[in-house]
C-alpha cells in the first residue's frame, strides 16, 4: 500500500461538524473494538468540546459513526470530570422538565425543550468497564441530549410547532452555508461522506 494514502478506515484529524451534515441523522451503530484511533478520537472529542464551549459531543458531531459520547457538565478541561460512554443505552426515564438547550451543531440555535427529568444510563467505558448511573438534573438533560445524537436526532426535533417553526428559519440558514461549502468545495459531497461513514462502520462496528 501506498503510505501517502490514508486508509478509508483511519480517523485521522477530527472537526466539529454543523448541520445539516448527514453524520447528524444516521443512526450510531455499536462500538466491537476500541483500538488506539478510537482513544486518540475520544481526547479530540474533548479538545473540540472545551474549544467550542460545549459540555457534551457526541461522535457523530465529528463525522464518526459510532455509540459514543463525552461530558463535562463544567465545559472547563480543568475542572469537573471527564465521561465517557460508549455503547450507552437509557432506561426508566421518570418525571419532566424544561430546560432551554442548545447544540454546537447548531449554532445560533436555542430553545426550551421538554425531556424526562430523571433517567439511568447504561454504558461501557474506554477501559470496558460496564457501568450504570442513575441521573437527575443538568447531567441527565445533557446525556439525554447527546444520546438523541446517536439516534440521528437533534433537540429541535423535539420541539413544540410553534416553536420548531421559529426554529426552521436558522436551520435554513444553516442548509444554505452547509449547501454552499459544498459547492465551493470545501466540504465533500453528501455521497462521499456516506462513503467515509460507511468505511469507518465496517473497520470497528458490529455487523
Amino acid at each position: 500500500m501506498d503510505p501517502t494514502v490514508t486508509p478509508a478506515s483511519d480517523i485521522g484529524r477530527l472537526s466539529l461538524v454543523e448541520y445539516p451534515h448527514p453524520a447528524l441523522f444516521r443512526k450510531s451503530r455499536p462500538l466491537a473494538r476500541i483500538d488506539d484511533a478510537v482513544v486518540d478520537a475520544v481526547d479530540q472529542m474533548f479538545s473540540i468540546m472545551y474549544a467550542s464551549g460545549g459540555v457534551g459531543l457526541a461522535a457523530n458531531q465529528v463525522a464518526l459513526p459510532y455509540r459514543l459520547f463525552v461530558v463535562n457538565v463544567t465545559g472547563r478541561p480543568d475542572e469537573g470530570e471527564e465521561l465517557v460512554f460508549i455503547n450507552p443505552s437509557l432506561s426508566r426515564p421518570r418525571g419532566t422538565a424544561v430546560q432551554e438547550e442548545g447544540c454546537l451543531s447548531l449554532p445560533g440555535l436555542r430553545q426550551d425543550v421538554r425531556r424526562p427529568e430523571k433517567v439511568v444510563l447504561d454504558a461501557w467505558t474506554l477501559d470496558g468497564e460496564q457501568v450504570r448511573f442513575d441521573l437527575d438534573g443538568f447531567l441527565a438533560r445533557v446525556v439525554q441530549h447527546e444520546f438523541d445524537h446517536l439516534e440521528g436526532r437533534l433537540f429541535t426535533d423535539r420541539l413544540p410547532e410553534a416553536a420548531a417553526i421559529e426554529a426552521r428559519r436558522t436551520l435554513d440558514e444553516l442548509r444554505v452555508l452547509f449547501d454552499g461549502r459544498q459547492a465551493r468545495g470545501e466540504l465533500p459531497d453528501d455521497a462521499a461522506i456516506n462513503a467515509r461513514l460507511d468505511a469507518l462502520e465496517q473497520a470497528r462496528c458490529l455487523a
